[in-house]
């Protein structure tokens, strides 16, 4: 179960999580990819052409070398994709990332008071880029660059107007109940 799944309030639910654009993981498969086709062209060398062992030991510690730190830079990647929560509910904007750590950044739908949309031509044309919240009480949310980053925005400020309504219409029947 998630951290926001397990933190929702009393009649809370999720309205949408945020995905990252597939352009966030480019370079971490990318470093996998060029040690493991290390490694690969060093198997073919030894065993496709019958070299020795011997004259290619710097090749196969310097592919295993690459294999390995390739290894650890997606693994790591991979870490953060699954540990990340970017969601927003019917109260509340949560930002979560750690996994044995856990850091929140948590506010309130009617305390944020600006998004900011960060969005490069190369964001545009593959449809990422990066959102800044300002909120009153938690300063400065920096998110990740996002799939769509102009589709929530757009639900977080749907989900900011559906509270304030939702809030007026509580204080219209608390008034006519004082009424009576």
């Amino acid at each position: 179960m998630s951290y926001v799944d397990k933190t929702l309030a009393g009649g809370e639910e999720v309205i949408h999580r945020a995905n990252f654009n597939w352009t966030y993981s480019f370079f971490p498969v990318l470093w996998f990819s060029l040690g493991a086709a290390a490694l690969a062209l060093m198997f073919f060398i030894q065993y496709a052409s019958g070299v020795p062992y011997e004259e290619l030991k710097v090749g196969w510690w310097s592919a295993a070398v690459g294999g390995a730190c390739g290894s650890i830079i997606l693994l790591n990647h991979m870490i953060i994709l699954i540990t990340t929560e970017i969601v927003v509910t019917t109260y509340r904007f949560v930002f979560k990332k750690g996994l044995i750590s856990r850091d929140t950044q948590e506010v309130s739908l009617g305390k944020i008071e600006e998004i900011t949309l960060h969005q490069s031509i190369w964001g545009r044309f593959l449809g990422y880029g990066q959102l800044v919240l300002r909120g009153t009480g938690v300063g400065v949310i920096t998110l990740p660059d996002l799939d769509d980053p102009i589709r929530l925005r757009k639900i977080i400020e749907n989900a900011k107007s559906a509270l304030r309504a939702d809030q007026r219409k509580h204080r219209r029947v608390n008034e006519d109940e004082d009424d009576y």
